[in-house]
């Protein structure tokens, strides 16, 4: 009991102290919090640019069901853009050596609201790939080659789809051309009327196809939907700096409130 009873008396006098010297603590607070400001202002300044990529949603020929590749899985375009092979080949286009792309690199999916403050990510997001460089043209060019080496790496399956489509419309073409060419030869009426319905099926054949090839060509396939540019920004968060700087600042102002009696009455001793 006479301990605690002591330990209330001197968190008693703590407070009293920092009480009666409240100025100090909010001066640490003040001077930190512009210490931290001057601080942040001479900071490094770097460049900044992002690049923003559609990564498509690939679907299936038949029934058009939506795939579930590479192109679902949301951390897909983080891994590329991260991966060694990647950071080398953006920064020799770069003019820069990888250790100094390699950590400034980071990807944010776009996500689209759907109201009531909730959040809704889409089945094929919008991806933004930023980078970190000493000059504009680095950070630019860095920026541009992930979101280009992004693309390539999703793309092939629509690719070959779209040259399959593609193929698919250039036969139906030529099927047409045929059939109307037997049609105008012929000149039995019953003849005419089987190479109607004929030519009525590869019609509507190409015309699907045509739609398909649209599909992919607009949906389906990865784009970079926005390149680069960059903009100057400072290497350290000017907020963080701040509020560090507070903290310590009141840290200080606490202690000095508690130290400065005794310090004033060994001075007058």
């Amino acid at each position: 009991m006479d301990l605690e009873a002591e330990q209330e008396v001197d968190l008693g006098r703590y407070w009293s102290a920092i009480v009666a010297h409240w100025w100090l603590p909010l001066a640490g607070l003040l001077v930190g919090a512009l210490i931290g400001y001057l601080v942040s202002l001479g900071g490094d300044q770097v460049w900044k640019a992002s690049s923003t990529v559609f990564v498509g949603a690939p679907y299936s020929v038949v029934g058009g069901v939506l795939l579930q590749g590479p192109q679902a899985n949301p951390s897909t375009v983080g891994t590329i853009v991260r991966s060694e092979d990647a950071i080398q080949r953006a920064a020799t286009q770069a003019g820069m050596r990888a250790g100094d792309l390699r950590g400034h690199v980071s990807t944010k999916t776009i996500s689209s609201g759907t109201g009531a403050g909730t959040v809704r990510t889409t089945a094929n997001p919008l991806v933004q790939i930023t980078v970190q460089a000493p000059t504009r043209r680095k950070a630019q060019v860095a920026a541009n080659a992930l979101a280009l080496l992004v693309v390539q790496r999703l793309a092939p399956y629509t690719d070959r789809k779209i040259e399959t489509l593609k193929e698919r419309v250039a036969v139906d073409q030529q099927e047409v051309a045929v059939i109307e060419r037997q049609a105008q030869s012929s000149g039995d009426a019953t003849s005419k009327a089987v190479f109607g319905v004929h030519l009525a099926d590869v019609l509507d054949d190409e015309l699907q196809a045509k739609q398909l090839l649209i599909q992919a060509e607009e949906v389906e396939r990865p784009k970079v939907l926005t390149r680069a540019a960059a903009v100057k920004t400072t290497a350290r968060s000017r907020r963080n700096s701040v509020v560090v700087a507070a903290f310590l600042g009141l840290l200080v102002g606490l202690f000095a409130a508690l130290v400065w009696e005794p310090l004033m009455r060994r001075r007058s001793g």
